[in-house]
């Protein structure tokens, strides 16, 4: 239940990332805590980021597919689940976005608040350990 809530925080880009923080009025230097480059938005964090973007290529490396990813977080999902009948693997299929979307912001908020950091290959297992496990 905790992962679909957030799922659905991030398609209405309700999770508050930086530029959310910045609107209610809180002094803070907006940066990507993952790729540590442009101010962290919504879809930069769960699309577009170096790091985000390798989870995304790892999964289209195991699938052997090509795809492009779409600029928003809901265009994803709904694109994502309407190419996603494969036959016996539809319904892990359509849990790879959440999966992707709750490592990043676990990692996302470990470095930022407990100053924790974890290398792309532990991301990596930590992301097909919760989409599998």
């Amino acid at each position: 239940m905790k992962v679909s809530f957030f799922v659905w925080l991030v398609i209405r880009k309700a999770c508050l990332t930086q530029d959310k923080l910045q609107r209610r009025a809180l002094q803070i230097c907006s940066k990507c805590f993952l790729c540590e480059q442009e101010g962290e938005i919504n879809e930069l964090l769960f699309l577009h980021c170096r790091s985000t973007i390798n989870l995304w290529y790892m999964f289209f490396c195991i699938l052997r597919i090509t795809w492009v990813i779409p600029s928003s977080t809901l265009a994803l999902l709904s694109n994502w689940w309407s190419i996603g009948n494969r036959g016996g693997e539809e319904d892990w299929w359509k849990i790879i976005p959440a999966c992707i979307w709750w490592i990043v912001w676990k990692e996302r908020n470990g470095r930022h608040f407990e100053g924790t950091s974890s290398s792309i290959e532990k991301i990596r297992m930590n992301c097909l350990s919760l989409l599998f496990f």
